[in-house]
């Protein structure tokens, strides 16, 4: 029996043998094998083929005995073979006769359960036997797959009878298997010509193949030869090594190949493409030789080829102009649409992409020299018409008085400036306390954030940790009633002599307090507008120049000036505000300063000072003041008097005998009427001397005329009539706004105005008199000059006619703003003349010159005051009602009185002057965007930033987009259980 198989075996091996060296592997090459052999032992394992797959680990151990995956499928090849052999032993041994033993307790087995199990081992007995007949058929694996459904079949059926049939079917599975590896010399030959047939087969597709490329190529297109070159590639690939068998079809693909080559050189050329011909020529050289007689024709043909300007392709003296010219004809194609539709800053986008890619295109110069001018007409007309217009109205909106908007009583509460964490730990209290008996400081601060998490709203609480040796952990006794976990925490570590601080990410770091023993140190960022708002010192190029006043806030050096010791001056300043607030520098504590950042060596403690300190003035806030002056005026001047005059007709000498002499307002209320002067001289009419008038005073109607005339005579006397009747309506209405923007803490000033220079003084008037003579024809005459010389203007000065608004902001730390103001607005009125006429007299010869001594008036509305107001709020800083009113009354008695007739005899005049001002201050806090803070309002959310809509590039104008903001997802409600 065992000569049998080891016969059996010397056949499998024979056929392996044959089948290593058919004409499918055709390689040659023991490691080439190795991939194969290892699929194969692989596909036998899973197969149940043990045998078969031992022996192709083997195969390939003996061809890398440091195979490590063959090494290890043999190893667990040979474990299923000891199980097997280890089951086929059981189940001999199962099956030997055996004493009946008693069973105590077996379960009895009722008639059908008896008749169900006789069905089922009938069944069985047949699967057995058609398993066995296949297993005779060769049909192995047939054979096996009925023997595990007969297995499976009998897993249910724990009777003796079962077990037996399990043991047989084991048995027949060992006999399929061994079997099934052993084969036979029939076998052998069997797989041998199965083998041979294959490789036949293989032969035969590749030859297919290759005809198929070689029609390819036959149609000489370059898309059908590169795939004719593909298939060749690819059937050579498959054919492996050359052999025997494969060797015509080798010499038949390298042919076609050859050809394929030679075809796709001459296409390449013909279409421009010398890459590709350089390329395709080189691989046919290197399959034929560089020395073969076509190699050397084709290299000649194409280096002809390649010397004629006219087969070069332009992708390849210039890479990358096909894409450029295929990207301008795009964007060309996308600026015509957009111009079509409108969408003009599009179309300039693309003409100037074009410009990109050709610098020189007509086209895309031409649309843009259009586009523009037809903006430039079109649009930039209606941007200043709409500018205008939206100044035009902000200046009616400004006329507004404030209104209430909002009916709260806001209750302010100041913050302290602390950090966070210490805020949170203040606001979580403990109703029950803190009790802490014999416990060591870990345990106490573990305990002490528990209660903090279990009282805490957000029943997050806070993170506690003990820092420094585990030795010094002492034991803390303490009992606190009704304390938050701030008291709690500091009240635990006093009692043990530790501290506590806030360290990053807000922990609480405990630790043994050190006093000012052991030092730290620690960097702050500081910006120059929190070191001026701490200290009130700048820096500035010149001791002059944005120098803050001398001593700042608390008497530190000023700036631009060096210190006493020769130090920073910002840093000495700095020193001096915190040692004020309560941080002492005593050695060898230190402070550096280098303008941005700030260095501090202290101890924990003092450190957790300026950094609460800091934290308070690092916050630094800008605001945007408007201060507005409402001004209204109006004048109404009615008057009607008649006066009469009685003179002779002629030879009277234009004297009056007789007039009613009515008054008007002008005479009664005009204010140089008084103080009227004339000047007379000998042979000269008087010349009078004024008083100036004032302007800007109330109107009297003295620029208005009256109308007089003769209405008849009596006697020797005509009478006449003077009628004055005046109705006037005159008003001023006067809105200054000035508004600016400014830091917390800074001064600031805006100004508008025009400046008007004038004289102060003027000098003294010069008269020169002289005489000479003249002689003419025997006789002597004398000639007498006068010369006036007006005084010279002198010692000017520059008065500011406009707006000026100079103001000083404090944010406190509830967001209120308290305002030091300085608006003031000041109006030209008018000049007023001074002095009277200068006169010179010679003889006969009167010379007079007016004064000229002019000198400026003006008006002035001024406001100082300190004041506090609300971000966002209005309130009035000043103002002023006044009302004049002057009346005239005047009549003839008893012919005044007369109705209607008395109208002619009475002279009645009324003047009225009302003049309202308001001063009003509106103060908002500002972001760096230039939006409210923290209000929100119609189309301006808080924290907006504001942009120009143009931003000029050196390309020219750039046009900003809007950017939305995405609108806030509402959370999602969170279910809550029901109270019980």
């Amino acid at each position: 029996m065992k000569n049998l198989h080891r016969s059996q075996l010397a056949w499998a091996a024979l056929a392996l043998a044959l089948a290593a060296g058919s004409l499918v592997a055709q390689d040659g090459d023991a490691a080439a094998r190795k991939p194969q052999l290892l699929a194969e032992a692989l596909k036998a394992r899973d197969e149940g083929n043990l045998q078969a797959a031992k022996a192709k680990f083997e195969s390939i151990l003996a061809i890398d005995a440091k195979d490590v995956g063959a090494s290890e499928g043999l190893a667990s090849v040979n474990s299923a073979i000891a199980d097997a052999e280890a089951a086929k032993k059981a189940a001999e041994a199962a099956s030997a006769p055996k004493a009946d033993a008693p069973k105590a307790d077996a379960p009895a087995v009722t008639a059908d359960e008896a008749a169900s199990n006789d069905k089922l081992f009938a069944q069985v007995d047949a699967a057995l036997d058609a398993a066995r007949k296949k297993s005779a058929a060769g049909d192995h694996k047939a054979a096996l797959d009925q023997l595990d459904v007969a297995a499976g079949a009998l897993a249910a059926v724990n009777t003796p009878a079962a077990q037996s049939r399990r043991d047989a079917i084991a048995l027949a599975k060992q006999d399929v298997s061994v079997a099934r590896d052993a084969g036979g010399p029939s076998a052998a030959k069997e797989e041998v010509n199965r083998l041979a047939r294959a490789n036949a087969d293989a032969i035969g597709k590749q030859g297919d193949v290759v005809s198929s490329a070689e029609s390819l190529i036959r149609q000489g297109t370059a898309e059908s030869i590169d795939k004719a070159l593909s298939d060749l590639d690819t059937a050579d690939r498959n054919l492996g090594s050359a052999s025997l068998s494969n060797a015509g079809l080798k010499e038949r693909i390298k042919d076609a190949k050859g050809s394929a080559l030679a075809r796709r050189a001459l296409v390449a050329i013909e279409a421009r493409d010398m890459i590709k011909a350089t390329s395709v020529i080189s691989q046919y050289a290197e399959l034929k030789g560089k020395d073969d007689a076509s190699v050397v024709r084709l290299q000649k043909e194409f280096a002809s080829k390649r010397n004629d300007p006219t087969y070069r392709n332009v992708d390849e003296l210039s890479p990358g102009l096909r894409v450029k010219d295929d990207k301008v004809n795009e964007l060309l194609v996308k600026g015509r649409a957009r111009y079509l539709y409108g969408d003009y800053q599009g179309a300039l986008d693309a003409y100037r992409e074009v410009l990109q890619y050709q610098p020189n295109n007509s086209e895309s110069k031409a649309y843009q020299i259009r586009i523009r001018q037809m903006l430039s007409e079109n649009s930039g007309q209606w941007n200043r018409g709409v500018t205008k217009g939206k100044l035009l109205e902000l200046l009616d909106e400004t006329w507004k008085l404030p209104e209430v908007f909002n009916r709260e009583n806001i209750k302010i509460d100041a913050a302290n400036g602390n950090d966070p964490v210490i805020e949170k730990m203040k606001s979580i209290q403990l109703p029950e306390g803190f009790i802490v008996r014999d416990q060591p400081l870990d345990r106490a601060l573990v305990l002490l954030q528990t209660q903090a998490a279990t009282y805490d709203k957000d029943q997050k609480g806070v993170n506690i940790v003990l820092i420094g040796n585990d030795s010094k952990n002492p034991n803390v006794n303490l009992q606190l009633r009704n304390v938050s976990v701030y008291q709690a925490l500091d009240y635990t570590c006093k009692r043990v002599g530790f501290t506590f601080t806030i360290g990053s990410g807000g922990v609480v770091e405990v630790r043994e307090d050190s006093g000012d023993s052991q030092l730290e140190i620690e960097f702050f960022n500081l910006t120059q507008a929190a070191v001026i708002k701490m200290t009130g010192v700048s820096v500035s190029p010149s001791a002059g120049a944005g120098a803050a006043p001398a001593g700042g806030v608390f008497g530190g050096a000023s700036a631009g000036a060096a210190s006493a010791d020769g130090g920073n001056p910002q840093e000495n300043a700095i020193k001096s505000f915190l040692t004020r607030s309560g941080v002492p520098f005593e050695a060898p504590a230190t402070l550096s300063f280098d303008g941005t950042q700030l260095t501090v060596t202290q101890s924990r403690k003092n450190l957790d000072r300026v950094k609460n300190i800091i934290r308070r003035y690092a916050d630094i806030k800008q605001v945007h003041i408007e201060a507005k002056f409402m001004e209204v005026e109006q004048k109404i001047l009615n008057e009607l008097g008649v006066n009469w005059t009685l003179q002779p007709t002629a030879g009277g000498g234009g004297n009056v005998n007789a007039a009613t002499n009515l008054r008007s307002i002008n005479s009664v209320f005009a204010s140089n009427n008084a103080t009227v002067r004339s000047l007379n001289v000998t042979g000269n009419p008087p010349i009078a001397q004024p008083a100036p008038n004032f302007p800007g005073g109330i109107n009297l109607g003295n620029v208005s005329q009256s109308y007089t005339g003769n209405v008849g005579i009596i006697g020797a006397e005509t009478l006449g009539v003077a009628i004055r009747a005046i109705e006037e309506n005159a008003g001023s209405d006067l809105m200054s706004s000035p508004s600016l923007t400014v830091m917390d803490g800074k001064t600031a000033v805006i100004k508008v105005a025009q400046l008007l220079r004038y004289p102060q003084a003027y000098g003294d008037t010069q008269s020169n008199v002289g005489a000479g003579s003249t002689a003419g024809g025997g006789s002597a005459s004398a000639a007498t000059s006068v010369a006036i010389t007006a005084g010279t203007p002198q010692d000017f000065t520059i008065q500011e006619v406009g707006v000026t608004l100079e103001v000083t902001p404090t944010v406190a730390n509830d967001d209120s703003i308290g305002l030091n103001l300085k608006p003031k607005v000041t109006e030209f009125e008018g000049f007023v003349e001074y002095g009277g006429t200068s006169i010179a007299i010679s003889g006969s010869t009167t010379v007079s010159v007016p004064s000229g001594f002019f000198q400026p008036i003006f008006s002035t509305r001024e406001v100082t005051t300190d004041v506090t107001v609300f971000d966002g709020a209005t309130v009035v800083i000043g103002g002023l009602t006044r009302e004049e009113v002057k009346t005239v009354d005047d009549k003839v008695p008893v012919l005044g009185s007369i109705p209607l007739i008395g109208a002619a005899f009475r002279s009645s005049g009324k003047t009225i002057q009302k003049k309202s001002l308001m001063v009003f201050v509106t103060a908002n806090l500002v972001s760096a965007g230039g939006a409210t803070l923290r209000s929100t309002h119609p189309g301006m959310r808080a924290g907006s930033t504001f942009s120009n809509p143009t931003l000029i590039s050196p390309g020219g104008a750039v046009y900003r987009e809007p950017i939305e903001v995405a609108a806030p997802v509402a959370p999602a409600p969170v279910a809550t259980e029901p109270a019980k």
